[in-house]
């Protein structure tokens, strides 16, 4: 008998609690973001990046090759739904003229935390002035310290028979960071 009422006092005292809930609902808004930044290894902000051809210190000689540089792409991507779910940096030509016989390669690492994408190589000249740098680039950020970001690394091609020196001059380059 004592087991009985011991089990009706719970069952009581469950049901009378039961009836005491309320509900509160939680909005979560998360805003989309797509920002990236050129720096240099220090993490300072890159503003350009010089490249002397200069002429060899032996008559008969070809232009010795020029030493490549390597930049950093700071960003903070959050992608949202399909079909904008992936990203990709872009680099393009935006202003001046590529130099006689001049080539640029720029070689992407994919770098940061999170779904971080995949690097591309991008060759830039006269007849190609845009490129994908990474693709794949999901929610990700990179860091801002020095060192951290996406290595891109510019190696300069040419050869001493194609070039012009009354071509010289500077190129923009853009980088953006977009959905696919």
């Amino acid at each position: 008998m004592r087991t009985i009422f011991l089990t009706s006092s719970l069952l009581l005292g469950l049901s009378v609690s039961a009836q005491n809930i309320d509900f509160v609902d939680a909005n979560f808004y998360i805003d989309e973001s797509a920002m990236v930044r050129a720096v240099n290894a220090q993490a300072a902000n890159l503003t350009d990046l010089t490249f002397n051809i200069v002429s060899p210190n032996t008559p008969g000689a070809a232009y010795p090759a020029v030493a490549s540089q390597t930049m950093f792409l700071q960003y903070t991507s959050v992608k949202t739904a399909a079909p904008d779910d992936q990203r990709q940096i872009t680099v393009d030509v935006v202003g001046g003229d590529f130099p006689a016989g001049v080539s640029l390669a720029l070689t992407a690492q994919s770098a940061g935390t999170g779904s971080i994408g995949s690097g591309n190589e991008v060759e830039l000249n006269s007849g190609t002035q845009s490129g994908i740098l990474i693709n794949s680039l999901g929610s990700a950020y990179s860091g801002t310290a020095a060192g951290q970001g996406i290595p891109v690394t510019y190696a300069l091609n040419f050869t001493t028979e194609a070039l012009d020196a009354s071509t010289a001059g500077m190129i923009s380059l853009q980088f953006t960071l977009s959905n696919n």
